[in-house]
């Protein structure tokens, strides 16, 4: 069975509060796992948040629309998942960010039907992609996990969770290729002008449908409203990547890392 494990917290440097931050009375976190729940092949739903008292407001949002959680490191996210995917006897492991609310139905059925054949899945890793940015799924077992958080060493491995997996030659994996390159179309939220366009995308159709927009309603509404996006010209996909590549750069020195 394979249980979606989201990662979320509100303290964010960019954009804080982001998961929560509600318009017009919804959360991205919300939106994402209201989908998700609309998805039979998705067995559970786990929010993987942290034990810092700012992440209390998480757990209450948890427990109000009765969906699973776990708090651990903020800094270790792998450490983090582990925990939760231990807790929770997590088989095979879909793993989301609460920046992302619009995951793709379609997409992520493809990717737990293709799972079976391969240690890990991803539509967008290792870099370029053809798939949005926002779209970003990953499925792995337990196995390939536990092995990570086993041997992942560096600051950056522990941070973004699963850059081990898709750079060790020690599992099979598959990236999904979408056939057309829609790798400049950006709609997850990491900063104040991201959350604007995510209240653009929100208002452009009916509150309800909001919980069922696929992958293709958002390209089209984003290739025939250019004017939101014009300020995605100076961000790359990596941009969030440059502070945890730093500290690699720290820790290999301290520890004569090879």
């Amino acid at each position: 069975m394979f249980h979606a494990i989201i990662q979320a917290r509100m303290g964010s440097k960019r954009l804080p509060g982001k998961s929560l931050k509600n318009y017009k009375k919804i959360s991205p976190l919300e939106i994402l796992c209201k989908r998700l729940k609309k998805i039979k092949k998705v067995s559970k739903i786990i929010v993987a948040t942290t034990k810092e008292k700012k992440d209390d407001k998480i757990v209450k949002f948890c427990k109000t629309i009765k969906i699973n959680y776990f708090r651990g490191s903020s800094a270790n996210v792998l450490d983090r998942y582990y925990g939760a995917a231990k807790k929770f006897k997590s088989k095979e492991i879909i793993r989301l960010t609460a920046d992302n609310p619009f995951i793709d139905k379609k997409t992520l059925i493809k990717m737990i039907n293709l799972k079976k054949k391969f240690d890990y899945i991803a539509n967008t890793y290792p870099l370029p992609a053809t798939y949005p940015d926002g779209s970003d799924i990953e499925i792995f077992n337990f196995e390939t996990l536990k092995e990570t958080h086993k041997n992942a060493r560096l600051p950056s491995e522990k941070e973004h969770v699963t850059f081990y997996m898709w750079q060790s030659k020690k599992f099979k994996k598959k990236k999904i290729d979408l056939g057309k390159n829609y790798s400049k179309i950006r709609y997850t939220i990491d900063t104040l002008e991201d959350y604007k366009l995510f209240k653009f995308i929100v208002d452009s159709f009916d509150k309800k449908k909001i919980f069922s927009i696929s992958m293709q309603d958002i390209i089209k509404l984003l290739s025939h409203n250019k004017k939101q996006t014009l300020y995605q010209k100076k961000l790359n996909r990596t941009f969030g990547w440059k502070p945890a590549f730093e500290k690699d750069k720290i820790f290999k020195r301290k520890t004569n890392f090879k």
